[in-house]
């Protein structure tokens, strides 16, 4: 008897480690997510030619799934290969340009700049529409913490956001020529908390940039360029961020991961994309010259495929989504 009940428990030890390696964990049985998944795309820029797309790229080699494809899994990233690619806006060529990424990058009205973060400060570098000038970079900003450049229709002047001067630490609105000289503060308020993603209208007259409240959350308003009358677009009580003006009267920016779109006066609001736009080292999303159609990053922070953290481009007329870059 003591013999058949060894066996038998030998006979289930074996087959509990056969089986080890394919339990499948229904969702609701998944361990709780320690990290986040990994968005290998982000900060998607139109170049001014509508012809090119530059964006930050490390690659995503493989995905294994230790409990199964219905939890979090577990990414192995190319960081040999990781820079700021650029890509054709058909989905063709895309090619490594550098060899680093840049952050919160923004090409020049003429395409023959780009403005970019690093380590808290503003530069430039030249581009001749195939290669950048890598022993040209002119660093614009020195002091203080520095982000979110936006240059002028007309090219000659870059606004900002930064804390130079600021005796509480807060980030305002700044301004200053394209060359890094004749910095001016247009706005300091800090009785309403930080003023921040400033960007211009088409004419030069306004600039649309986020006020943080008091609760967790930013609304968009609208200044004159002199850093006067301010008038407030929306009051959602979520993070609405990165404002950019589209085209007469509008203005398009990322609100609760998701891009919308919104009148100056506040009215007619849309949502363009559903939830799952990516905001993280940059913009989340680009227009193109044109303004016929929006290049973004699709991200879910617990999805685990392969579509995720890839970039798709959005056609604003017919709403139709394709996707531009893969994994």
């Amino acid at each position: 008897m003591k013999k058949i009940k060894s066996i038998a428990l030998a006979l289930i030890l074996i087959l509990l480690s056969c089986c080890d390696n394919v339990i499948e964990y229904k969702k609701n049985d998944c361990p709780p997510i320690d990290i986040v998944s990994y968005s290998p795309y982000n900060n998607p820029i139109w170049h001014p030619n509508g012809k090119l797309i530059g964006f930050n790229y490390v690659p995503l080699d493989s995905i294994t799934y230790p409990y199964g494809k219905e939890c979090m899994g577990k990414q192995y990233i190319n960081y040999k290969k990781a820079g700021f690619w650029l890509i054709n806006s058909d989905g063709t060529n895309q090619r490594r340009i550098l060899q680093y990424q840049l952050q919160s990058a923004v090409w020049s009205p003429d395409g023959k700049w780009i403005a970019f973060v690093s380590g808290a400060q503003i530069y430039k570098m030249p581009f001749d529409g195939v290669n950048f000038d890598t022993t040209s970079v002119v660093k614009l900003t020195d002091t203080g913490r520095n982000y979110f450049p936006s240059w002028r229709p007309d090219g000659q002047w870059i606004t900002y956001d930064s804390n130079k001067d600021s005796p509480n630490g807060m980030n305002f609105v700044w301004e200053m020529k394209s060359d890094g000289t004749q910095k001016r503060r247009i706005l300091y308020e800090p009785q309403f908390g930080e003023i921040r993603m400033p960007s211009y209208s088409r004419e030069a007259t306004k600039i649309v940039l986020i006020r943080y409240k008091e609760t967790p959350s930013s609304e968009l308003h609208i200044i004159d360029r002199s850093g006067l009358n301010s008038k407030r677009i929306t009051n959602n009580n979520v993070f609405d961020s990165y404002p950019r003006f589209y085209s007469e009267g509008r203005i398009v920016f990322w609100s609760d991961n998701s891009i919308c779109i919104i009148d100056t006066t506040g009215k007619n609001y849309k949502q363009l994309t559903p939830k799952g736009v990516g905001a993280s080292f940059g913009l989340p999303f680009s227009v193109s010259p044109n303004e016929e159609e929006i290049a973004y990053t699709k991200y879910n922070s617990d999805d685990w495929t392969f579509t995720n953290g890839t970039l798709w481009m959005l056609n604003i007329k017919t709403n139709q989504n394709r996707q531009l870059t893969f994994n």
